[in-house]
């Protein structure tokens, strides 16, 4: 291994574990109150250091939030594969939408930090409601691809696909939100709430990926 890599590595690892810092003060205690003075005491390094591997607390919230969203994708992509083997496209919609809510649930801070984050360059990861979502976000996308398998894809209208993808995603994500902040319910009606919006969702896509909407 030469100076110049062994040098990249050890930057890397540097920020690694300033990262790693920053994710774990984050969770603790929120966004408002990270500072690079507590990121350094718990690195225990000077402040001044962490300066020479980020310009500020906001890149390196900016990097937080895109880590995230990233494993949050990827945690979706685990859910699909894990149920959609030769299922019913009704079955496969509701299992990943079921699996997909749960997961989401279960790293409640780290979702809502990122979901609710309107900096343009979290937005660049995180935003889902533009037209041509489906190409360029793999949670519409794989979202579109679940919509698929209700009917022959030569039949629908690609853009109804997205819209109902877009409308479905969001109603999630507000089921989601509302229970992350309404933590106390009981779990009978949590249960409740998302068997119906399962339900719902299962309506409006067989309504709508079989009969495109309007254009």
């Amino acid at each position: 291994m030469t100076r110049e890599q062994r040098q990249m590595l050890e930057r890397e690892e540097m920020k690694r574990k300033i990262l790693e810092a920053a994710a774990l003060l984050i969770t603790k205690d929120g966004i408002e109150k990270l500072s690079i003075r507590k990121i350094a005491e718990k690195i225990e390094y000077s402040p001044g250091i962490i300066y020479h591997y980020f310009q500020g607390k906001d890149e390196i919230v900016v990097r937080y939030l895109q880590q995230k969203y990233t494993d949050m994708v990827a945690g979706l992509q685990s859910v699909q594969r894990k149920v959609e083997h030769e299922l019913p496209p009704e079955t496969l919609l509701r299992q990943s939408l079921e699996q997909w809510i749960r997961m989401t649930l279960s790293t409640s801070v780290e979702y809502r930090n990122v979901m609710l984050n309107d900096t343009p360059a979290v937005l660049s990861y995180t935003a889902v409601l533009f037209k041509g979502a489906a190409q360029e976000r793999k949670a519409i996308g794989m979202l579109c691809q679940c919509l698929s398998r209700f009917e022959s894809k030569e039949l629908r209208k690609e853009s109804s696909l997205e819209l109902t993808a877009q409308v479905i995603w969001s109603a999630a994500f507000g089921l989601i939100m509302r229970l992350i902040v309404e933590k106390d319910l009981p779990e009978e009606q949590v249960e409740a709430l998302i068997s119906c919006y399962l339900d719902s969702m299962i309506s409006i896509a067989t309504r709508n990926v079989r009969e495109p909407l309007t254009q």
